[in-house]
């Protein structure tokens, strides 16, 4: 029992320790953020013109028990097939596990979209609400009292939470975004304990380019992802390079965490109009936990089914034999 509490607090100092010196945890991280923009930006919803939907799931710190492990799901379409608006409608369900803590929530979100120049500027909010669970499974050794600021019996807290974001972009060759989430910034208190937690706000940007080299059906995607809550900031620098539109090989690095190698593919003409995308990366980690930790595994599978019409075949027929 001593030798599991031992490693679940290592565990989770180690995790305190990684938070305040790289990024702010509270919201969902992940390697592949490239494709990982509906959840920290609403503007981007609807800016397919397709039914899209994302799943990404992280085990992160792999080797520890009670290790972080995270999944989220988005999905994204415009209403183009119900209304001549231009408006995209979008969901987000997500969970991150640590230990006896978890951060979860879902939220909608609606953007409103407008031609800005040679691209499409969406601007969005989301609406929904966060859980935070604080397990009762604790086990003490040698401690006269338990700590007040830990709920010995749990904890489990909902409160509703608002995100605003703005995205443009230019289609195949650029994107960049700006967003706010967590706008209330509420704080979660349980009555019957001194546990207290605050949700902050957070500060996105994200931003990325396509080169195309012609003839050599190559292409490069540099990205950078960036989040902020004031205290802490995480930053990504990626770059992916795209062979036939069909197979890619790139690499993420966090500032002061890690370097994540990603490959990927994708395939066109499921169900006839759909795209499917499956991506893994490898987080190795280059900060402190790297003494203990055999890295991060991350595993993205995404689907689209294109909504463009077709061209109608028109029909003539010569007035020479409209009598006959």
């Amino acid at each position: 029992m001593k030798e599991k509490f031992t490693k679940f607090a290592a565990v989770f100092a180690l995790a305190t320790l990684s938070c305040l010196q790289t990024s702010a945890q509270q919201d969902p991280q992940f390697s592949q953020n490239m494709f990982n923009r509906q959840f920290p930006n609403p503007g981007y919803v609807g800016s397919k013109n397709a039914i899209c939907g994302t799943l990404l799931a992280r085990q992160q710190w792999v080797g520890f028990e009670g290790k972080p492990e995270t999944y989220l799901f988005t999905a994204h379409m415009p209403l183009s097939m119900v209304t001549e608006l231009p408006i995209g409608v979008g969901l987000s369900v997500y969970n991150d596990q640590l230990g006896q803590f978890s951060y979860s929530g879902f939220k909608a979100a609606g953007a409103y979209r407008f031609s800005v120049g040679p691209g499409n500027l969406g601007v969005g909010l989301s609406l929904g609400a966060v859980n935070v669970n604080v397990g009762k499974d604790w086990i003490a050794p040698d401690a006269p009292a338990l700590d007040p600021s830990i709920p010995q019996n749990g904890a489990n807290k909902w409160t509703y939470d608002m995100d605003f974001g703005g995205y443009y972009e230019i289609k195949d060759k650029l994107y960049v975004g700006l967003s706010l989430l967590h706008l209330p910034a509420q704080t979660l208190e349980e009555t019957a304990s001194a546990f207290s937690y605050d949700i902050a706000r957070h500060y996105y940007i994200m931003a990325g380019y396509q080169y195309d080299f012609q003839g050599l059906d190559l292409s490069i995607l540099p990205s950078t992802f960036i989040k902020t809550d004031g205290s802490s900031t995480q930053m990504d620098f990626n770059a992916i390079a795209m062979y036939k539109k069909m197979f890619w090989a790139g690499v993420s690095y966090r500032l002061q965490d890690a370097v994540a190698p990603m490959i990927g593919m994708q395939k066109e003409g499921i169900i006839k109009k759909g795209t499917i995308k499956v991506g893994y990366s490898y987080d190795v980690t280059t900060s402190t936990i790297k003494n203990y930790s055999n890295g991060s595994h991350e595993i993205m599978v995404s689907f689209c089914y294109d909504l463009e019409q077709e061209d109608k075949k028109e029909k003539k027929q010569d007035i020479r034999f409209l009598g006959r």
